[in-house]
């Protein structure tokens, strides 16, 4: 009995210690650590930026409500003279009443509007408000009033908001979200991410001078605590092994229409088995070129690759420049002989051997690896090779210019950034299923076909080529997908192509890559009762900058900037409407292949594109810097005149380019696929429609088919070429 009653007192005694502990260091009371205490302990809770919640008053805690869990742990670590604006289910919880003795409660229907007086000038007395808002990534129009009341009060009584976020709350049992969709832990580690507080007026300055609305304001803070509740990233192979143990080892993660499908262990696996035949292929740190189609296979060699401490060099025909094989940038290139021979690219493959590069296929390394390497690769699956750091290069990706390919090396940071930056803003989880059809030696297709998926456990079903009009959608109605993210050109074939049930599983469908067409998102919504999503990106951004989504989606624009990123405008001489657009973000490459120049000159990078940014924080894209012409005296964008023909035929597809002409100035040039083309028809509807004059094209070619690269967009490099053909003249501009 003694023995009994020292071991109980002895755990009182620690109990309290503990708490005494937390109560110093957290300044808090010391009821509320005694509370804290055991969740502390039980959830190895990191807390360490709650400083931020130590901010005086008046001060509102905007706080994503995901578990019935979230109220008990805010009423322990936030000050005890804080009114906590609860739900009605966690005012009237049982379990809940020692909590709610730690301070001030009152119920709330979070769907309701309550600006009032009472509250105002609570804060306006140094008061603080915890407010519980949806754990939504994007709240419906009902939830998103809370946004605009809670901003409303916060500027009233000019009132700090501190934005929280509990990382890993929403995989409690008691979380809200449905179990099919995020996997559930009895007593998963827990973050609390605290951002420091900043007021409204704060937020929409630092929103850059075009401003943002209060509402949104608020919105944009509290997903960027969701984003920086991930801290700080290690590599693309850690990233995805912790999913993998969050997901479950034995969940399929990766399948393809050959009929392959790979679990996060069989993943796993398989790239240990080859990372031990890569690490012989060069040394830590070099590039190595990876010639694969979409497959699930080919995640497989991504990853071991990763484990191996190799740069991957994403290649495709006629992707990835032969002179960086002849210096001895890349020096070896991975593919396999059945995509060789699928894909013709056997001229490819003897270029690259004549450059003196060397052809590593995987069905060699499979054939080496002997029988004991597999069975400790099932039992080592979790293991990497060679250790790399967050700011190491992970890939380079070659993107097109005018003086050819160059190649954009992103770090594991970086792309892990991107990740977090879209599913912060998107609606993605574990019940998904991303149709991947963008090939992955592009910047959109390797993020969200292969590292989003693997990272976020949404299954990756990969198809090998965007360019099967016909057969993808027809795997769309089979295979069921759920999320499609594709460029104007491919969606605007596939919905001609489709039967009005293929794609109906589809929830999300994302544009991106290059201008939405008013005719494709028509096309969508009048065949399949859906909304498609326009994006905006760039290779050097990992690649997504900005994307409408559900709540917050605009028609013609391509939705507002991510979660971390900052934009700025430089005005454009002779162009009156926008600016040339300049971002900053962690998602921001750090240089060039072959320079050790940083990308970001003074942490802000010129994207090239010309923007316009309404009061809401919606892009508009206008056009590039580099596809400007000079008609008349006047500034004029390609893209406009683009946007203007297809006014004119909507049905048909139509490119702008601009020739240098004998007098110097610019020719602008519409090359059309529309059969029935005529320069004067095109010139009494640009009058009627109230187009600028000067931007009207002095020639219209018609052609029988846009050339477009691997992804579907429009070769401008071939049109051009097409174009001085045609009219016998030189140097497109």
């Amino acid at each position: 009995m003694l023995q009994t009653v020292l071991i109980i007192a002895g755990i009182l005694a620690s109990w309290a210690a503990f708490a005494a502990w937390l109560s110093h260091r957290q300044g808090i009371s010391l009821h509320q650590a005694l509370l804290y205490a055991p969740l502390k302990l039980a959830f190895r809770i990191d807390d360490s930026s709650l400083r931020a919640a130590q901010t005086p008053g008046p001060v509102i805690y905007a706080i994503s409500h995901q578990s019935r869990l979230d109220p008990a742990l805010m009423l322990s670590v936030l000050p005890n003279d804080t009114l906590h604006i609860l739900d009605e289910p966690s005012a009237r919880a049982m379990w809940l009443e020692p909590w709610r003795e730690l301070a001030r409660t009152i119920a709330f229907k979070a769907q309701h509007v309550f600006v009032n007086r009472r509250l105002t000038r609570r804060l306006k007395g140094n008061g603080r408000l915890a407010v519980y808002f949806p754990f939504d990534a994007e709240p419906d129009v009902k939830s998103f009033r809370l946004y605009r009341a809670v901003a409303k009060i916060a500027v009233s009584a000019d009132a700090k908001v501190v934005p929280i976020y509990i990382r890993g709350s929403s995989h409690l049992p008691g979380a809200y979200e449905p179990a099919a969709k995020t996997p559930r832990q009895l007593l998963p580690k827990l973050k609390i991410m605290a951002l420091p507080a900043r007021t409204i007026g704060e937020l929409v300055d630092e929103a850059g001078p075009i401003g943002v609305t209060t509402s949104n304001a608020l919105f944009d803070r509290v997903a960027e605590a969701r984003f920086f509740s991930q801290g700080r990233p290690k590599t693309i192979f850690h990233a995805v092994r912790s999913a993998a143990l969050l997901y479950g080892a034995g969940r399929v993660i990766a399948e393809d229409v050959a009929g392959d499908k790979l679990t996060y262990r069989a993943l796993f696996a398989k790239s240990r088995m080859l990372s031990g035949k890569l690490v012989e292929i060069g040394t830590s740190g070099d590039i190595v070129g990876l010639l694969l189609p979409n497959a699930a296979q080919s995640m497989a060699i991504f990853l071991a690759l990763q484990s191996a401490g190799r740069v991957v060099a994403m290649m495709g025909s006629g992707v990835g420049p032969l002179d960086l094989v002849r210096d001895g940038t890349i020096r070896f290139v991975v593919t396999s002989r059945s995509h060789v021979e699928k894909a013709r690219l056997g001229e490819d493959i003897a270029a690259i051997t004549a450059a003196g590069g060397r052809v590593v296929y995987v069905e060699d390394l499979e054939a080496s690896v002997t029988a004991a390497e597999r069975v400790a690769g099932w039992f080592a699956w979790r293991a990497r090779r060679l250790p790399r750091q967050a700011d190491d290069a992970a890939v380079v990706l070659f993107k097109q210019t005018p003086d050819g390919q160059r190649g954009v090396v992103l770090s594991h940071a970086n792309l892990i950034a991107n990740a977090a930056q879209i599913e912060a803003r998107l609606v993605l989880s574990r019940s998904d299923t991303i149709l991947s059809v963008l090939p992955l030696h592009t910047a959109l297709g390797l993020t969200v076909g292969l590292i989003l998926p693997l990272m976020k456990g949404v299954r990756a079903l990969a198809y090998p080529s965007p360019l099967h009009m016909r057969q993808i959608p027809q795997v769309a109605a089979t295979r069921r997908p759920t999320i499609l993210f594709a460029t104007d050109a491919l969606l605007s074939a596939y919905g001609k192509a489709a039967q009005t049930s293929d794609f109906e599983s589809l929830r999300l469908i994302v544009s991106g890559g290059e201008r939405l067409r008013v005719a494709t998102r028509q096309l969508w919504a009048d065949r399949f009762g859906k909304t498609i999503m326009e994006g905006y990106g760039l290779t050097e951004a990992s690649p997504v900058v900005a994307v409408n989504s559900i709540t917050h989606g605009r028609p013609g624009t391509v939705g507002r900037l991510l979660p971390g990123m900052r934009m700025r405008l430089e005005p454009i001489e002779g162009f009156e409407q926008g600016g040339r657009l300049q971002i900053s973000g962690p998602n921001i490459a750090k240089r060039y292949l072959g320079t050790d120049e940083p990308i970001a000159g003074n942490g802000w990078f010129d994207t090239g594109d010309i923007v316009s940014v309404d009061r809401e924080g919606y892009l508009t894209a206008l056009g590039r810097a580099g596809r400007l012409a000079a008609a008349d005296g006047s500034t004029i964008s390609l893209a406009q005149v683009e946007e203007a023909a297809e006014a004119v035929w909507p049905e048909t597809v139509h490119a702008a380019i601009a020739l240098k002409s004998a007098t110097g100035g610019d020719r602008i040039v519409l090359v059309t696929t529309e059969p029935e083309a005529d320069r004067a028809v095109l010139a009494r509807q640009w009058k009627r429609l109230g187009f600028e004059a000067g931007a009207l094209p002095a020639t219209v070619l018609s052609v029988r088919s846009m050339p477009t690269t691997a992804n579907g967009r429009v070769d401008y490099a071939k049109l051009a070429e097409l174009a001085e053909e045609a009219l016998g003249l030189s140097s497109a501009a």
